[in-house]
């Protein structure tokens, strides 16, 4: 008998080119299956010997192999794949006599002509038979295919035995041989215009040829059009069958059959176009109809498999608007909190407490909303865009209530356009514009104007590192601009406390990650007694990130005028029973180059702060744990946050009041959709 790792070679050359997703077609098992008949070294070398002269266009050899293999091995998981490619060549061959036929009747010889059409259709009919067998011998109950859903994009193993050894773009190159073959036959021919089986391989072909290009840089057109092209043959197919049905060429027993094989196919087309739902239905529905065949099983381990990678990288939300204009893409965040905080005002050091105030501490009660409407445009859509595109709008509103010193209460109201492009894989250039209105007191405050340019970079490992396509996701650097017009709205007695002007900041910041919860020493022993916790937060990261930026800040008054220097820093530590601990700080410098009006000898102010923030996160739903909305992330976060601010300036009665201490104590829920 064969060994395992030889039979899960020759399941995966049976499918070489159909089996890059799954099972070709399905029919119903024997209640004993006779078991495949032993293959030996040789009938292996033989195998890679025809498929290898295939490639090399030696039909006469390749067709010869193929058939004393059918004959060797009559109940072999491999002959599926050797009636395709027998199909295949006997297309090739129909089609070079179709085309002397043509030659002839152009030199006018009509014998000629008549004997090679005669040969022609016979090799047709050919074809149709062997593509027919492929679809009703193939052996359902066989393990057809290993199916792997990455990113929400089905990436299938495909190569066939001793590809490695050879030419790793060997499957490709079928695919490719098989669509230009296929294209004239379906295009060229009588019979291939109507054969439901030549459109239907058809399909399944530039499925494989997208499946390819999807991963390729520069390859965008090639893969929009592949998908495209696959949606319209497969579409073909089915109006195909239905005609046969209806002329009494197919029985209904086979049409449900190839219909179910198309729905089948229908399902992997939609998984590359991130329509998951449809895929879900589709599959749902070969899951139905094919019951208690591998076909079905198949569906159900790809419907799994896509419910894992939407469990770790759940899709958003979408409103079904139909394009150019949508879909739409929807995403928000509400916050609420309480919070103590020790100094609401900022008062100085040894600085007294303005009139109307009865103390600078106090209760706050923070609530934020926030939402966003985008509409992603794949290279699938557009090939032009290179990898992506996505053009958004969104607002929101954060209000910030203090009940014992309400002229400190704080309302904004934030309202932005932006656009993310990703011209090639990992690389992401993106534009944010973003007007707000702030009020202070109930009063109003601060009107701004925002333009920030980011360039971001994904950083990887090694190709297929922890099962990640391309690599496991190491780190990622954003270096960003800002440009912000700001106008205060507040009443000013001296023209050089005018803070309206120029805001301008210039900045980087890389993340890198250490090393994924599931590989934690602590968190180990945890995952392996909660398999559920394991799935939900096991990809997580522990992560630190540094940061720069600098400030440059030119007003209409003196008093704020500065260059500043910021030093950015953090940590975030997953730890058992779903609780996340993080570590924020900045250390920031401020050289201010104007006199202070405040200082006793008008020096020039010079600041430096510093700020830590210290939280505790427990996760109460996370995204992907919610089946009926799989993007809901529900959080709940206690924590303080430390400011400390140290200044050159003082009064000439020894105030400090640009230098204080701030402590706020608080918990805060967060609702993400």
């Amino acid at each position: 008998m064969i060994t395992a790792s030889c039979r899960c070679a020759l399941l995966a050359c049976c499918l070489l080119l159909l089996g890059n997703a799954g099972a070709p077609a399905w029919a119903q098992p024997p209640a004993e299956p006779p078991p495949p008949a032993p293959l030996d070294a040789a009938g292996l070398v033989d195998l890679n010997r025809a498929i290898k002269a295939y490639l090399e266009e030696d039909r006469d050899t390749a067709a010869e192999i193929f058939e004393r293999l059918l004959t060797q091995y009559p109940q072999a998981d491999f002959r599926a794949a050797c009636r395709y490619y027998l199909g295949l060549i006997a297309l090739e061959r129909g089609l070079s006599s179709s085309a002397a036929a043509e030659a002839a009747n152009a030199q006018k010889l009509p014998d000629v002509a008549e004997r090679e059409a005669t040969l022609a259709r016979v090799q047709f009919e050919q074809a149709q038979t062997h593509f027919q067998e492929v679809v009703d011998v193939t052996d359902p109950s066989a393990e057809m295919i290993n199916a792997a859903l990455l990113l929400g994009i089905s990436q299938l193993a495909s190569d066939y035995p001793g590809a490695a050894e050879g030419d790793p773009q060997a499957a490709f190159h079928l695919a490719q041989r098989a669509e230009e073959t296929l294209t004239r036959y379906v295009t060229l021919t009588e019979p291939g215009t109507h054969d439901r089986y030549g459109h239907f391989y058809l399909a399944v072909a530039r499925y494989r040829l997208a499946d390819t290009y999807r991963d390729q840089p520069g390859r965008g057109r090639e893969y929009a059009e592949s998908l495209a092209e696959a949606k319209r043959n497969l579409s073909r197919a089915a109006a195909l069958a239905v005609d046969d049905r209806a002329a009494g060429r197919l029985p209904p027993d086979a049409f449900d059959s190839f219909q179910t094989v198309v729905t089948y196919y229908d399902a992997l087309l939609a998984v590359l176009e991130r329509d998951y739902r449809r895929a879900r239905r589709e599959f749902g529905e070969v899951t139905e109809r094919a019951a208690g065949t591998g076909l079905a099983e198949n569906a159900l381990t790809i419907v799994n498999k896509l419910n894992e990678v939407e469990t770790a990288s759940p899709a958003p939300i979408q409103l079904p608007i139909p394009g150019p204009i949508g879909p739409l893409e929807v995403e928000g965040r509400i916050r609420m909190g309480n919070w103590w905080n020790s100094n609401v005002i900022l008062l100085g050091k040894d600085t007294q407490l303005p009139r109307g105030f009865r103390s600078k501490e106090g209760y706050q009660f923070g609530l934020s909303a926030d939402l966003n409407i985008s509409r992603y445009i794949s290279k699938n859509e557009a090939p032009w865009v290179g990898e992506s595109l996505t053009i958004g709008f969104g607002g929101g509103t954060a209000n910030l209530w203090q009940p014992s010193i309400p002229q400190f209460d704080v309302n904004r109201y934030p309202a932005r356009v932006y656009v993310n492009w990703q011209p090639v894989r990992d690389l992401y250039l993106g534009v944010q514009y973003e007007y707000s209105y702030t009020q202070l007191g109930h009063e109003p405050f601060i009107s701004s104007q925002r333009i920030t340019p980011v360039i971001s970079k994904t950083w990887r490992g090694l190709a297929g590192e922890d099962g990640a396509a391309g690599g496991a996701e190491l780190g990622r650097t954003d270096l960003y601009y800002s440009y912000d017009i700001r106008n205060y709205l507040d009443r000013l007695t001296n023209w050089q406390l005018n803070r309206d002007g120029q805001y301008q900041a210039l900045g980087a910041r890389h993340t890198f990650n250490l090393v994924q919860a599931r590989n934690l020493p602590y968190l180990a022993k945890y995952f392996a007694s909660h398999e559920r916790e394991r799935m939900l937060f096991g990809d997580q990261w522990l992560y630190c990130y540094l940061g720069y930026e600098y400030r440059d800040e030119r007003t209409v008054g003196t008093e704020f005028d500065q260059r500043g220097h910021s030093l950015l820093w953090g940590l975030n530590v997953p730890l058992p029973y779903r609780f996340s601990f993080g570590l924020d700080g900045e250390f920031a410098w401020a050289d201010y180059t104007g006199a202070s009006l405040f200082d006793f000898s008008r020096k020039e102010r010079a600041d430096f702060i510093q700020r830590y923030d210290f939280g505790l996160t427990y996760a109460i739903i996370t995204r992907g744990e919610y089946a009926a909305m799989r993007t809901l992330d529900v959080k709940l976060r206690g924590g303080i946050e430390l400011t400390f601010q140290n200044s050159n300036i003082w009064d000439r009665l020894g105030q400090d009041v640009y230098e204080y201490d701030r402590a706020v104590y608080g918990v805060q829920l967060e609702v993400g959709f």
